[in-house]
């Protein structure tokens, strides 16, 4: 139940995914919080992650495809009234191999999404997998 307790705090960022990630999915459908799957696995590129991102997370058809566009409509995120949302960030070494400043430029907008959504006490929470994400520290999520 420690996961539901970190959602409730309305904790918002960028953290290592837990090994065991069924508890943490369990808390987030508890708490009415949308859990998003984003599973990289054959993305090696800025293209693919695009449009990878684009059906995880749901956005509209007139996403542009472009960093600006991935910033713009992950804040716009926030404008739905959701409570919050996970994002499962997996199976991205081969991404991260390929194309490290995407993975980086990536997690920046989401770091950026995740200020914004905790300003307001609601969580924007993405939980990376390890080797998804070399070379960032990234802290546990406790």
């Amino acid at each position: 139940m420690k996961y539901d307790k970190i959602l409730r705090s309305g904790r918002s960022g960028m953290f290592s995914a837990p090994v065991l990630i069924g508890p943490l999915r369990a808390a987030a459908k508890r708490s009415g919080i949308a859990w998003r799957d984003l599973d990289l696995e054959g993305v090696s590129g800025r293209k693919a992650f695009f449009q990878r991102v684009a059906h995880a997370l749901e956005f509209p058809d007139y996403f542009g495809h472009n960093w600006d566009a991935l910033r713009e409509c992950v804040l716009d995120l926030a404008a739905s009234g959701a409570p919050g949302i996970v994002v499962h960030w997996r199976r991205g070494s081969g991404l991260a191999r390929r194309s490290p400043e995407s993975v980086r430029t990536a997690l920046e907008i989401l770091q950026e999404a995740a200020t914004y959504w905790g300003r307001s006490g609601r969580v924007f929470l993405v939980a990376i997998e390890r080797g998804s994400a070399p070379g960032i520290d990234l802290p546990p999520l406790r």
